[in-house]
């Protein structure tokens, strides 16, 4: 899977010039670079959702319809409890029940979003709600999971297992995993495709 000669403006600006990006299928891809560098643009270009002002060869990419996509600013339904949340996200899932991701993101539930379970989502901080709905894509069952930032606000605690359970994507189901991150010292333990912007 691959994007070519990928380039994006906005007016006058010109954020991204002629980037090739190669994904790995057997390792999480971290895609890193500064503020403003243009990762989220480049997930959204491969989400196939935009932006406008970017060009570009999409390679081995499938149609949206098959691809996960969390954002940075996630809309979510604020009355809805986290057992409705994750309920919703079930009712979108296909063919998981005997994935062994779906199985380790039973942990997860277990574990971190049991104390949660009765709390609507507007209730939640910023990184409770980061763990609520990067558990719920990983229960979806698609071709290429993109999260971006998954772990802005997690603490310290909680975002080496939110990221293992992304990992486990790769390692146990064989998906493609696209992510962004600021913080390369949580993912040391991780067998990583890097890409730098």
């Amino acid at each position: 899977m691959e994007v070519k000669n990928y380039s994006v403006s906005f007016g006058s600006r010109q954020l991204s010039t002629n980037i090739n990006v190669s994904f790995s299928s057997n390792k999480m891809n971290i895609i890193m670079g500064a503020n403003g560098a243009g990762k989220s643009t480049l997930l959204d270009f491969i989400a196939g959702i935009g932006p406008e002002g970017a060009v570009g060869e999409k390679v081995g990419i499938p149609s949206y319809q098959k691809i996960a996509y969390q954002l940075q600013q996630v809309h979510f339904f604020p009355t809805l409890t986290v057992a409705q949340t994750v309920a919703f996200y079930s009712q979108l899932t296909t063919n998981q029940s005997n994935s062994k991701t779906y199985e380790n993101a039973k942990n997860v539930r277990n574990n971190l979003l049991s104390p949660i379970w009765n709390t609507k989502m507007g209730q939640l901080s910023g990184g409770e709600r980061q763990i609520v709905l990067t558990y719920g894509q990983c229960l979806l069952d698609k071709e290429v999971y993109i999260f971006d930032e998954p772990t802005s606000g997690v603490d310290e605690k909680n975002a080496p297992v939110v990221l293992s359970m992304i990992n486990d994507l790769v390692i146990n189901d064989h998906k493609i995993v696209i992510m962004t991150s600021h913080h390369s010292d949580q993912l040391k333990q991780f067998d990583l495709n890097l890409i730098a912007l």
